[in-house]
């Protein structure tokens, strides 16, 4: 802390141009970027930035003031709302996306502790935060999303939501099952968006359908119930598929697909044999990638590396995905006879950012709106609240106003100094606060145990990772019998220094 400095624009410009970098040539440390005399040594990154420069501005990089949160926020997407609402409104702005529409659930890897960490056994990423994406079909392009962050909120309700700027303009909608419903259907129809994608039966088809699913009928074979414009379709391949569309029809095409058929003598064959396939599953298995294609396209230089911070990393991820938008549109609209590979594309914008000039960058629009401080005199920020509250422990000295701005007739006691007590001493770990009681020996400090291990406090400032089933009784701090308890009521600076 005592070695920090404000960050320039150019400096932030080139911070996020070498982590855009450590994605194309990627090594297992960040330190291993800055080694000289190396097998692997890039002379960029020293060139343009210094280690420990680059790693204080990535200890507290953040996209949303702190200190305007309230203390009783309950909201856990509160400092990733300002960079997804920037975004949000960028994709649907600059581009527009053609008819066919994909909607689907990404996840964005995390393996740490987060109370919405999901398990998805059908993703790449099996544990992470898993995002609801709504993108262009045949490109990938990511038109709008969101953050799934335990909330209860229906799937109606989510789809909806990032339908919303699209309605009533005849898009082509395909879903899978975990979001298509009769109603849903019905209600987008309303709004003047079609629909088409696999169904749960027990959503809305039928009874008749549920009970033809759950027998036996010849393969290849298509059953098909309508109600005005929406079909509920049943056919069986190797299982019955059940499919509701209201942008066709329940007509078949003849589509070739491979068969492995068993000899009599044990050994198989594979043949070429032709089905009929409704077209709505044609089209469905045809525009159903395009969430599926961002994924593949961000994971060739995925620079989200592993952090402690998971909104970090996650705003990383949105650069990725803008990133990727931005791709597309380049392979849209530009006039170049031979266009630029995607890693021709990362080096451009790569050095576009080292290169960072304020006047080829001119502002053509406001700044990003920022979150004013959190305003309450009853309340002291640097106390601690109720237990989930989360507030910046850090007081902001009022500014000192400039001398040439004083009166000369104004006594000098109507503006004070500022005291030395008013500036906090710096402390390991900003995050807490230890209270003066812990040195007091005339206090009946005592281990007692708990029922749920807590972190040891002492590990926790010295950088180790610990936890203890006992904390002082006086204190109400989680310690380790030994030595910690005997570091905390003992010593003013009771932490080990990281070397």
């Amino acid at each position: 802390m005592r070695l920090w400095k404000e960050v320039s624009a150019k400096e932030m410009a080139r911070y996020l141009a070498l982590s855009i970098l450590m994605g194309i040539a990627r090594l297992p440390t960040m330190r291993m970027y800055w080694q000289t005399s190396r097998l692997w040594h890039m002379r960029t990154f020293n060139v343009f930035m210094t280690a420990k420069r680059f790693q204080h501005i990535a200890q507290f990089f953040h996209t949303y003031n702190q200190f305007a949160i309230p203390p009783n926020n309950k909201n856990r997407m509160i400092t990733l709302s300002t960079i997804i609402t920037y975004l949000t409104n960028k994709f649907g702005s600059y581009y527009v996306p053609n008819q066919a529409l994909s909607l689907d659930e990404g996840t964005m890897s995390w393996r740490g502790r987060l109370s919405f960490k999901v398990y998805n056994p059908n993703k790449p990423d099996k544990y992470g935060v898993k995002l609801y994406m709504l993108a262009e079909a045949g490109t990938g392009y990511i038109i709008d999303f969101e953050v799934y962050a335990g909330v209860g909120k229906t799937t109606v309700e989510t789809v909806m939501g990032l339908m919303r700027p699209l309605l009533n303009k005849g898009y082509h909608l395909y879903m899978d099952n975990y979001y298509n419903s009769v109603h849903l259907t019905e209600l987008l129809r309303e709004n003047g968006v079609y629909t088409c994608g696999t169904l749960r039966l027990q959503r809305g088809a039928p009874k008749e359908l549920q009970q033809l699913a759950k027998g036996k009928f010849a393969v290849d074979q298509t059953i098909f119930r309508r109600k005005d414009n929406t079909f509920v379709i049943l056919w069986k391949d190797k299982r019955v598929v059940s499919v509701i569309t209201n942008c066709h029809n329940a007509d078949t095409q003849e589509v070739q697909r491979r068969k492995r058929v068993k000899k009599r003598d044990g050994t198989s064959s594979v043949q070429i044999v032709t089905v009929n396939k409704p077209t709505a599953i044609c089209d469905y298995n045809n525009n159903m990638k395009g969430v599926d294609h961002f994924d593949q396209m961000v994971k060739y230089y995925r620079f989200t590396r592993k952090s402690h911070k998971w909104t970090k990393k996650i705003t990383f991820y949105f650069l990725q995905m803008a990133i990727h938008n931005a791709y597309v549109m380049y392979k849209m609209y530009t006039t170049d006879a031979k266009k630029l590979t995607l890693l021709q594309f990362h080096e451009v914008a790569i050095w576009a950012l080292l290169r960072w000039d304020m006047d080829e960058w001119p502002a053509t629009e406001s700044p990003l709106p920022h979150a004013d401080d959190y305003q309450d005199p009853s309340h002291d920020l640097a106390t601690p609240g109720p237990s989930g509250a989360r507030r910046p422990l850090f007081h902001r000295l009022p500014r000192q106003p400039h001398a040439s701005s004083s009166s000369d007739t104004e006594p000098e006691t109507e503006t004070p100094a500022p005291q030395a007590e008013a500036t906090p001493p710096p402390v390991k770990n900003p995050r807490v606060v230890d209270s003066e009681d812990r040195l007091n020996r005339k206090l009946t400090h005592a281990l007692v145990k708990i029922a749920k291990r807590k972190r040891c406090r002492v590990c926790m400032k010295s950088g180790i990772r610990k936890d203890s089933m006992y904390q002082c009784r006086t204190c109400g701090v989680a310690l380790c019998a030994t030595p910690c308890y005997t570091k905390y009521h003992r010593k003013r600076i009771f932490w080990k220094a990281k070397k």
